[in-house]
């Protein structure tokens, strides 16, 4: 028994570890996609400070590269919403592996602090039998 707590205590922990790990990935995909529309505000940035310098050869071509980065925007706008949403219940199951992990372990110290305990009782037991008949012996009734 004391080997299926120590291996239960084990799984738990590998399964936050590995639970952890997933939401470190779900957190760079995340950052990746925040990256992203940085970069693209950025382009966005840039071809309206060309636009501007060079009205009459940009300014034609600009208004379809606004539309087309409005739409990409948008679109990385609700994969970020997608991704957070993803990232928040995740953290409930992190959440619910650590609070398995906590519950295997405490029951493990638990086990042994209890097994600890019946071998103090019986060590303390042996040695008041030894008392007593030392007792006894001394007082000549034996």
């Amino acid at each position: 028994m004391a080997k299926d707590f120590k291996t239960l205590v084990r799984i738990r922990k590998w399964t936050l570890d590995e639970k952890q790990r997933e939401l470190g990935e779900m957190m760079r995909v995340l950052e990746h996609l925040i990256e992203q529309r940085q970069q693209l505000e950025l382009a966005l940035k840039s071809e309206q400070k060309v636009a501007a310098e060079n009205p009459q050869t940009a300014g034609f071509a600009y208004g379809n590269f606004a539309s087309a980065i409005i739409v990409e925007r948008e679109a990385l706008d609700q994969q970020i919403k997608a991704q957070e949403a993803r990232i928040d219940a995740f953290r409930d199951e992190v959440a619910q592996a650590f609070k398995d992990m906590k519950t295997a372990e405490i029951s493990e110290r638990n086990r042994v602090a209890a097994l600890r305990a019946e071998e103090d009782r019986k060590e303390q037991e042996s040695l008041d039998e030894i008392g007593a008949r030392a007792a006894t012996r001394k007082d000549g009734l034996i």
